[in-house]
């Protein structure tokens, strides 16, 4: 083989697609913003866009784009200023009306006055009042430079967009690394890294999930997200659900100190004793068991049903997070119909989630 052959080949550009570019593009999660502006007789006009960014602090400059065939372009291109209202994260309606056509975009909405009369839209995240200072072709939109000559600001969280869809916006916390836990206590911030996780996991695999933590009586739910399919089930936050009866419980069982969890199974395995069927009716049957969750990290329930919760019964996967000190502090839990099972790619999504998580929180295996 000559020298020729194994040389890298040069990559060589590529003809851009607009769909994949927009796809490609949408990896870049921006925050939300609408544009407002009035036009020469002082109607007001407005108008979703995430093309926002910041240009220079000195001077104070700022720059969105606007495509030159939008319905508003004429008022936007010929207004010597315009505010962008940056949008909280409970503003989603507000988004989406600004980002349809047509006429009454205002109604119903409040705004207070701003400089120059512009319509500040109230319960915003932020507001930066500018000037135009420029604009500038750019394929097909129009590049607008504004001077930021006025700017207000709030406590709310801002609206977030990427991959197509809306984000809330969650601070990265890495100032606790190597956090030692206290026993089954879910740390701040081990529920604090995991609800963005819960989310992934949502999208990923469109499988109703939820957030277990061990509370003053026992395992307790404290959050879930629900598939676009939800599940028959009513679920509450604050729920506390059985150690043998619910995966999350099983999940604390087998990994919890014995001294918080013996006086409930002992419990749970007294009620068992008129159950026919039940395969916990003495408490060698539920160690065994509870060997098997802490080889695997996972635990199941199948047919699973709880008293004023769900009717039909549905299947559960649970995993253990660990923190730096290798307590337990949270279980990861995945719920599904009759047809979902170990061979479910999701369960595998969920064990990967929940090692992740534990590895953020410190843990080493």
């Amino acid at each position: 083989m000559s020298t020729t052959d194994t040389q890298t080949a040069t990559p060589q550009a590529m003809v851009i697609d607009p769909a994949e570019l927009r796809q490609c593009l949408g990896s870049f999660v921006t925050g939300v913003t609408v544009i407002t502006a009035i036009d020469d007789q002082g109607v007001p006009f407005g108008m979703t866009a995430n093309s926002f960014n910041s240009v220079s602090l000195d001077p104070p400059l700022i720059v969105w784009s606007l495509r030159m065939n939008a319905s508003a372009f004429p008022v936007f291109s010929q207004a010597k200023r315009f505010v962008v209202n940056i949008l909280s994260e409970d503003q989603v309606d507000v988004s989406n009306r600004f980002a349809k056509s047509g006429p009454d975009r205002f109604d119903g909405v409040a705004t207070t006055p701003g400089l120059g009369g512009l319509p500040l839209i109230d319960g915003c995240a932020a507001y930066l009042e500018c000037s135009t200072e420029a604009t500038y072709p750019g394929g097909d939109h129009l590049l607008f430079l504004g001077r930021v000559e006025r700017l207000l600001g709030s406590a709310r969280k801002p609206l977030a967009f990427g991959a197509g869809r809306y984000m809330v916006v969650h601070p990265y916390d890495n100032t606790l690394k190597g956090e030692v836990g206290s026993g089954n206590i879910a740390t701040q911030r081990a529920v604090h890294l995991a609800r963005p996780c819960l989310e992934d996991l949502t999208r990923e695999t469109d499988k109703t999930v939820g957030l277990g933590v061990w509370g003053n009586m026992g395992p307790t739910l404290i959050w879930w997200i629900e598939a676009s399919k939800p599940l028959d089930v009513r679920l509450r936050a604050g729920m506390v659900i059985p150690l043998l009866g619910s995966s999350t419980g099983k999940v604390f069982a087998a990994f919890s100190d014995p001294m918080l969890t013996n006086r409930y199974l002992d419990a749970e395995i007294a009620a068992q004793q008129h159950l026919s069927d039940s395969p916990f009716k003495t408490r060698e049957a539920v160690d065994a068991h509870l060997a098997h969750v802490r080889k695997d990290r996972l635990a199941s329930i199948e047919d699973a049903v709880i008293v004023d919760v769900n009717d039909l019964g549905v299947n559960a996967f649970s995993a253990p997070v660990f923190d730096a000190s290798g307590s337990i502090v949270l279980a990861l839990t995945m719920m599904g119909d009759a047809s979902f099972n170990l061979q479910d790619p999701a369960v595998a999504k969920l064990r990967e989630a929940a090692e992740r998580l534990s590895a953020r929180l410190g843990y080493k295996a």
